[in-house]
């Protein structure tokens, strides 16, 4: 399950694509539930090596120790192989299980969505969409009228995908994920977005003193950071200004953060083509020099694969190619 789904689907399609890649393993005629082991057996194996922990599954499942046990066991016979590497009273997922555990589940979520669907058909038009702080502030919450302008049967429930995060929290149908290292291509759909350039930017009213002629002016100014180590600054100084160290320097939690503090006239932030866009354009950022570096990291939609059948994740992702291609 390798294949990448083709990107700018309509929704239809999107749907139809989905489903041949969920169903893929599925022959007419085959008996599926003979080739299952038994369904009880299966879930607490889950609960199970999601814990790592049989006590802390069979509090979950308010069954006994000695009942995940027996199930666990019955599961290993039934399957011929073991699943559990024991380690005194800890256990320990063997590679197999890691794999039938993320294989359930996905099972788990299509049986829990279509469960969801029969109980309200209007479900499946909620979506949970996880952005990085900085995207959100920068980039998407402009854009947002024109989202539901296209689709005004979704109700959208935002959340802040943490930076160092490479894939969807459990709830989360979609996420805009930030990182270097790529996300396991069998388990989740990836579509990266545009590459990221970055380069200083400040007010326009800073920049008319005067003072920012070449990149070792920056000296004479303060640094506002995105980042608490200051690698992004530094990375591009050793480029461009050589071993120019600012003395005033201020830190902050996120890129929209710094930017915000750039266009008041607080001093000089690292932008990007992406989160600097729209304050460059409406001219409450300037670029003070045309220099610019390529990020290391890369912004990315992330969803798990057996939720393309969703319209809704399939409809934000239509829009999100469209969004990108302005």
């Amino acid at each position: 399950m390798n294949e990448q789904v083709p990107f700018g689907l309509s929704s239809a399609n999107w749907t139809s694509a989905a489903r041949r890649v969920s169903m893929a393993a599925l022959k007419p005629g085959h008996d599926l539930m003979r080739r299952l082991p038994s369904l009880a057996a299966l879930r607490t194996f889950e609960c199970a090596a999601r814990h790592a922990h049989f006590g802390r599954a069979a509090a979950e499942l308010c069954v006994t120790d000695s009942a995940v046990s027996h199930q666990i066991r019955q599961l290993e016979e039934q399957l011929g192989v073991s699943l559990f590497v024991r380690e005194g009273r800890q256990i320990r997922p063997t590679l197999a299980a890691g794999r039938l555990m993320q294989s359930l589940q996905q099972a788990f979520e299509l049986i829990g969505d279509a469960c969801d669907e029969l109980r309200d058909p209007s479900s499946l038009a909620v979506l949970r969409l996880a952005v990085t702080a900085e995207l959100a502030q920068k980039w998407l919450m402009s854009r947002l009228t024109d989202f539901y302008a296209r689709y005004p049967h979704i109700t959208l429930h935002l959340y802040e995908q943490p930076i160092d995060a490479t894939a969807p929290g459990e709830d989360i149908d979609l996420a805009i994920t930030y990182g270097t290292g790529p996300v396991d291509s069998t388990a989740y759909f990836v579509r990266p977005l545009p590459a990221l350039q970055f380069f200083p930017v400040c007010s326009p009213g800073l920049f008319n003193l005067g003072t920012l002629k070449t990149p070792r002016d920056l000296a004479r100014h303060c640094l506002l950071h995105d980042d608490q180590d200051g690698k992004t600054w530094t990375a591009w100084l050793t480029s461009h200004a050589g071993d120019l160290r600012p003395d005033r320097q201020l830190y902050f939690a996120h890129a929209g953060l710094a930017l915000e503090a750039a266009a008041q006239g607080q001093g000089v932030a690292m932008g990007d083509n992406l989160t600097a866009q729209e304050d460059l354009l409406n001219g409450r950022l300037v670029r003070p020099f045309t220099s610019s570096m390529t990020a290391l990291g890369q912004y990315a939609l992330v969803c798990e694969r057996v939720r393309l059948e969703r319209p809704a994740v399939a409809q934000m992702l239509e829009w999100f190619n469209d969004q990108l291609i302005d």
